[in-house]
């Protein structure tokens, strides 16, 4: 690596653990080493790229790697976040989130469901996402759907802007008179360690509600393709060194050591072993325990979710 230059890398990948298993490795390995806003005192700088990642089947199996932040309930929960706004009414009023850094109200300043389906423009809501669909079910080749999350107005005075920057999708026609929807995330900043893998998952089921409405209006197969994610700072937190690197002296293996250790199949799950756990992981989390525990819900995205879960307990639905 050049001095003074951020590395460009590459990641490809057939399944989505696959890829976040070569991406730690490519940034550990490779990642020049930055300081971040978020650091402690002692805390070690990052490892720091920008990361070109592809998948190119996000939902084969096996789909989900055990190694993340979360627990399945906690993951599922998260998804219901993104893809049917389960915690937009989680968000402060605007008039707080202006005053920036100097607001008390410590509620949250955006969603991804938020910006993606109800960007504001002045008095103005977009559902940026429904506008993606329309455009691609007339022209499936355009080069213009995409939905964006950037506020310039609401973003630069916060602690906590988006790390999502835009979804941009297309279609291409396939063999058997369908078509194939490729999906490019692209992010400002990206914790890779702790935030990748379910922002991945909660994405990519968001791409597949996406092809499913498409194929809908237009009354032809439209099947998922490959997934781009594009981060401009992935990164390793230094305050997740030692988790990276284990303690030898204490007998616990590096995460590398781990990987090298177990058979791939003990290291991921499929669709099939998860969704049980994303239905009700037995303590307190998944959809059901959300939908009973969140009684100030709005009732238009409690019924989303209702219908998710009524959609989850079929056989043949992957999560």
């Amino acid at each position: 690596m050049d001095s003074g230059n951020i590395p460009v890398l590459s990641v490809n990948e057939d399944t989505i653990p696959k890829a976040y298993e070569k991406a730690i490795k490519e940034v550990w390995e490779k990642g020049a080493s930055i300081r971040t806003e978020y650091d402690r005192a002692d805390d070690p700088a990052s490892r720091d790229a920008t990361v070109v990642i592809t998948v190119r089947q996000p939902f084969g199996q096996p789909r989900f790697h055990r190694s993340f932040a979360d627990g399945l309930g906690g993951l599922a929960e998260y998804v219901m976040e993104v893809v049917h706004g389960a915690h937009d009414y989680w968000v402060k009023p605007l008039e707080e989130i202006l005053k920036g850094t100097e607001s008390k109200d410590t509620r949250w300043t955006y969603t991804y469901h938020g910006r993606l389906f109800e960007y504001r423009v002045e008095d103005e809501v977009i559902d940026q996402i429904v506008l993606m669909i329309e455009r691609l079910s007339k022209t499936g080749y355009t080069r213009r759907a995409q939905a964006i999350t950037w506020n310039p107005k609401l973003d630069p005075p916060t602690d906590d802007p988006p790390c999502l920057q835009r979804i941009w999708g297309r279609l291409c026609e396939d063999r058997e008179g369908g078509y194939i929807f490729n999906m490019n995330t692209h992010w400002r900043s990206r914790d890779l360690f702790k935030a990748w893998f379910e922002n991945v998952v909660a994405l990519t089921t968001l791409m597949r509600k996406i092809a499913e409405e498409i194929s809908q209006r237009i009354s032809k197969p439209v099947r998922m393709g490959r997934y781009v994610d594009i981060s401009d700072s992935l990164h390793i937190y230094g305050s997740y060194f030692r988790e990276i690197e284990g303690d030898p002296e204490k007998g616990i293996k590096s995460f590398f050591e781990k990987i090298e250790s177990r058979p791939f199949e003990e290291r991921t799950w499929n669709s099939n072993f998860v969704k049980p756990y994303f239905i009700d992981d037995g303590v307190g989390k998944g959809l059901r325990p959300m939908l009973k525990r969140e009684g100030e819900m709005p009732e238009r995205i409690r019924e989303a979710i209702e219908e998710e879960l009524r959609m989850m307990e079929k056989d043949d639905y992957v999560v």
